[in-house]
């Protein structure tokens, strides 16, 4: 309807062209087209060609508007899939953590199944089989000791262990990851705001950034160099460094319930946003 608006003036123009020709461009004692005087044909050749004007200047703007309307579209699917991958990632850390009772030398404590708890994970070896909202990961979890120790026993295929090549030490992965995960969302909704995001996506993607979880899986070393030092010790166990409920501020099962559950929200809109 927009686009039918602008080609309104010259339409105008163009009746009125004929209203002309019924006026002073016609001869009254004449019939046909002989009536019509030069003046009229005048008329009648600048209305016509006002018109042909017209609608090629506004057939420009509506190729120029939809070019830019696609760019803007191409743009905002490449931010949503950079902000996905991002949470992902966050996810991916919180997979690894609950997959270390099994591919690393963590320590765990009493009451952590032997055996992968994790059924359908079992079966496809996919790691986003794994469901961090589940019972089973949150009693893994609950009973994981954290140390600076802790490694993989040996390579997996990332798709089955996230970061299942990574060198480096299991607190420094789930450290440094989640540091950078949230630095690439807070990025991307500040260079973004204004291209696509609602308000409703700022705000989630706010709210996921300042989790108190995500705060607490960031400082995970530097809260082990503190209690290490303060009680003398570089044992997991005895300083009950776990990866919930240990003490510390943010680090408990209802915070990092709390996270996944605004990771899953800011996760809906996007993907909600791109269809």
């Amino acid at each position: 309807m927009k686009n039918l608006i602008g080609y309104a003036p010259a339409l105008i123009a163009f009746l009125a062209m004929f209203v002309g020709l019924l006026g002073p461009g016609r001869s009254a004692d004449r019939t046909g087209f002989g009536a019509i005087t030069p003046f009229g044909w005048a008329s009648c050749a600048i209305a016509a060609a006002s018109l042909c004007v017209a609608v090629y200047v506004q057939h420009t703007k509506n190729k120029e508007l939809a070019a830019a309307l696609a760019s803007k579209q191409q743009m905002q699917t490449a931010v949503f899939r950079e902000l996905q991958a991002s949470l992902d990632s966050m996810r991916d850390v919180l997979r690894h953590a609950a997959l270390m009772p099994y591919v690393t030398n963590a320590e765990k404590a009493d009451g952590v199944p032997a055996e992968l708890p994790y059924k359908k994970y079992a079966q496809s070896r996919k790691a986003w089989d794994i469901d961090l909202l589940s019972e089973e990961a949150t009693q893994v979890l609950e009973r994981l000791y954290v140390s600076p120790t802790a490694r993989l026993k040996a390579p997996y295929i990332p798709v089955s262990v996230p970061f299942g090549t990574d060198t480096r030490t299991s607190m420094r992965i789930i450290a440094e990851e989640s540091a950078a995960a949230a630095r690439r969302v807070e990025t991307g909704i500040q260079k973004y705001a204004a291209i696509g995001l609602t308000s409703e996506m700022i705000a989630a993607g706010s709210e996921l950034v300042t989790a108190p979880f995500l705060k607490h899986l960031i400082s995970l070393r530097e809260n082990w160099a503190s209690r290490s030092e303060m009680e003398d010790s570089q044992s997991a166990r005895t300083l009950n460094f776990r990866f919930l409920n240990s003490g510390m501020t943010g680090g408990y099962t209802k915070d990092y319930l709390e996270f996944v559950e605004r990771l899953d929200r800011f996760s809906i809109l996007l993907a909600g946003e791109r269809k």
